[in-house]
């Protein structure tokens, strides 16, 4: 039955059966090799190879960012090279939403299972404010949609300050950098998206079409890429 079970037939267990006994009764090699040329013994079956388990992957946990004090959307977006929209779409939030400390945020995109290690920013409250007596607010955003016309004005309220290297950015992604002007306290710059020649009160982007649109949010940033402001286009 075993014989049976490993897939030979019938004729060929009859075979084995008439082969043992020709051995059990004494018979010589030579009558055995006569029987083998008349009736010649089946080979063994081939045993069937054992099918190997493929691997199944193991999907990767979404990754979640808790808020911390300082954070902007505009900055948490830029931190993991995704755009401003896909955040908001992400975690269900509108253009003027407002985070706040301890609120977990959702970063979309195929990203590594364990976040990497994020540094606390230091708080800045709007306007702009600093140990160490950085003060800034955008006074005035006029002309929006007219290149000709389109103005941003920052006012300096705290202490003097170097703006080399400086950085305006919006969330489309253009950028202006500030060349080397000192604002002094209670001073002011116009920053004017046409071009034109910088003054000390007047710097030219030198855009030919408009940058501003309404409801836009935008930042500017030290020459360390840290956040310092963040404000909206009205």
């Amino acid at each position: 039955m075993s014989a049976m079970r490993r897939g030979i037939s019938r004729d060929s267990w009859a075979r084995w059966m008439i082969w043992n006994l020709v051995a059990a009764c004494g018979v010589g090699i030579l009558a055995l090799w006569g029987i083998e040329r008349i009736w010649p013994l089946p080979p063994l079956p081939t045993p069937l190879p054992t099918a190997t388990p493929i691997p199944t992957a193991t999907p990767r946990p979404p990754l979640m960012y808790t808020v911390q004090p300082g954070d902007t959307l505009i900055g948490i977006a830029a931190r993991y090279g995704v755009s401003l929209e896909s955040l908001l779409r992400a975690n269900g939030l509108s253009p003027e939403a407002v985070i706040y400390p301890g609120q977990v945020l959702r970063i979309p995109g195929e990203l590594p299972a364990a976040p990497p290690p994020i540094p606390s920013p230091t708080p800045l409250p709007s306007p702009a404010s600093a140990a160490d007596g950085i003060r800034l607010r955008v006074l005035e955003i006029r002309g929006v949609g007219d290149v000709e016309q389109e103005t941003l004005v920052l006012a300096n309220e705290g202490a003097t300050l170097s703006l080399a290297g400086w950085r305006l950015r919006d969330t489309d992604g253009n950028l202006f950098v500030f060349p080397a002007l000192t604002l002094w306290t209670g001073s002011r710059v116009a920053v004017h998206t046409r071009a034109g020649e910088n003054t000390a009160t007047d710097l030219y982007w030198g855009r030919d079409g408009a940058v501003w649109q309404p409801s836009e949010r935008g930042v500017l940033e030290d020459p360390e890429g840290t956040v310092v402001l963040e404000f909206r286009v009205p």
